[in-house]
């Protein structure tokens, strides 16, 4: 039995049907998605399946609309379950694409990391970001290729890494408020916490209206932040806000 797989009128034409496929057992597998939402699931993005496939059900042949038998399905994957069998495909299988469709993706992603690093990262002597023309400038520079699979946070700061072989670069730092009981004990084991991981206090201890709380402003290289989160969390009353994501200074690096 087969039937059409209908594509919805809400979505692009081009990014309609992606098909990924996986041979195991001697025979061929396949699932039916949205081109759009198969790179989102396997970076992350999107974690519903409902959302990726167009249909949970699994093919031999999507264009023919030829479903899998259930004994085939029994055999070679120890379970009839198509969602759980269309996980595993959409996880480990091959995305068939064209190479114009390829490069459309390879050019998106490059983008989104370019977009990401000029607005995270700073010229170390000036604090100020680059542009992402210069970005993207340096990263043919230094040879930095896009995995079209691979998490964009890991790629982040892969990409950042090269970037500092060919530029001077490094991630901007975090403004935090720190907000602590006002007594001893707390004060105490917060300013031994900030002393452990080299925390900079670009405002000293100041009193809340209501007298109860002492606030310090901080000013954090990111990969310290969950550590020194997870440090705070100890200390009772104590916690962070962040106030800024990125500090970095007014106009454009040189």
């Amino acid at each position: 039995m087969s039937r059409q797989i209908n594509q919805p009128i809400n979505q692009v034409r081009l990014t309609n049907v992606a098909v990924v496929r996986m041979n195991r057992g001697g025979k061929r597998f396949e699932i039916a998605c949205y081109r759009n939402k198969v790179v989102d699931y396997r970076q992350g993005f999107e974690t519903d399946l409902s959302e990726v496939l167009q249909t949970e059900r699994v093919f031999t042949n999507v264009s023919k609309g030829e479903f899998a038998k259930a004994k085939d399905l029994q055999k070679i994957f120890g379970t009839k379950d198509e969602a759980e069998i269309a996980r595993l495909i959409l996880s480990k299988g091959q995305v068939q694409v064209s190479d114009k469709e390829r490069n459309q993706q390879l050019e998106k992603t490059t983008a989104q990391i370019a977009e990401w690093i000029s607005k995270n990262c700073v010229q170390p002597s000036t604090d100020r970001p680059y542009t992402i023309s210069q970005i993207r400038h340096a990263m043919q520079q230094a040879n930095f290729s896009v995995h079209p699979t691979k998490p964009l946070k890991r790629q982040f700061l892969d990409c950042l890494k090269l970037l500092q072989e060919v530029m001077p670069i490094q991630r901007a730092k975090m403004e935090l408020l720190l907000i602590v009981p006002d007594n001893d004990d707390s004060v105490s084991a917060v300013e031994s916490a900030m002393k452990e991981h080299d925390v900079q206090c670009v405002e000293e201890k100041k009193k809340e209206e209501n007298n109860k709380n002492l606030q310090y402003k901080l000013v954090v290289d990111p990969s310290f932040y969950r550590v020194l989160n997870e440090a705070i969390e100890q200390i009772p009353g104590a916690y962070i806000e962040i106030i800024t994501q990125a500090v970095a200074g007014q106009g454009d690096a040189h």
